[in-house]
């Protein structure tokens, strides 16, 4: 038994051409459609990196925010240092002002969630991802330290009412003493520019930015960078 193929109607070789044709026909569909999806996706990461550069400011910003007043928290522990020694010796305290305490500032942390979230970060560059990456580890570095000697210097805003004070409160102040040159010692080692690890390194791949000084004006830190303690 013999089968024979069916031939086209106008041959093999118009057959061969029409087939070309619809092939050239598809690949160009399918260039045009690649096309227009890098196209989307240049312009979604665009817009993602506008955000998350403003994401990395604001972590800039909160951390920049402990940097500057850095000298009135040291400062200011040398003076409840003294005032420690003054209870402890029966003398005059010598506390005239608030003593202040520093300030902390939060940042977003919404446009990396996002930019995961919708893909776009993958179609960024590895060397882009890590950048933004490591700004936000950073920040989460930072932010609990940040939050935990808020809390110390909180509990030691009672020595702005010493006369009110038992021996059970000298004794939580003192460990909010300890606990808030702890975190002092933290941030001193951490908000620098240097080697890996280090809080404010991550933020060498990107532009640099002014310190937040902003921080300065609150009420509390100025009482903080004031005299409250005769020497």
């Amino acid at each position: 038994m013999h089968f024979h193929l069916p031939k086209p109607l106008h041959g093999w070789r118009a057959f061969a051409g029409e087939v070309g044709i619809i092939v050239v026909g598809v690949l160009v569909a399918l260039a045009a459609e690649q096309v227009v999806e890098t196209i989307h996706w240049q312009h979604t990461i665009d817009n993602e990196r506008k955000a998350l550069d403003s994401d990395v400011a604001d972590a800039w910003n909160a951390m920049t925010a402990r940097l500057v007043i850095q000298r009135c928290v040291d400062d200011r522990l040398n003076d409840l240092e003294v005032v420690f020694a003054r209870h402890d010796r029966g003398e005059p305290l010598g506390i005239f002002a608030p003593i202040g305490r520093p300030s902390v500032w939060t940042a977003s942390e919404s446009a990396l969630q996002m930019a995961s979230a919708d893909g776009s970060l993958s179609h960024m560059s590895l060397k882009s991802k890590q950048a933004y990456f490591g700004v936000r580890q950073s920040y989460e570095a930072f932010i609990p330290v940040a939050e935990e000697e808020r809390t110390s210097w909180r509990e030691l805003e009672a020595l702005n009412e010493p006369a009110r004070l038992d021996d059970t409160d000298w004794r939580d102040l003192r460990k909010a003493y300890r606990d808030a040159v702890d975190t002092n010692h933290v941030m001193k080692s951490n908000l620098v520019i240097g080697t890996p690890g280090q809080w404010l390194t991550a933020f060498r791949e990107f532009p640099p930015f002014p310190k937040n000084k902003e921080t300065l004006s609150l009420p509390w830190v100025r009482q903080l960078c004031r005299p409250a303690v005769k020497r």
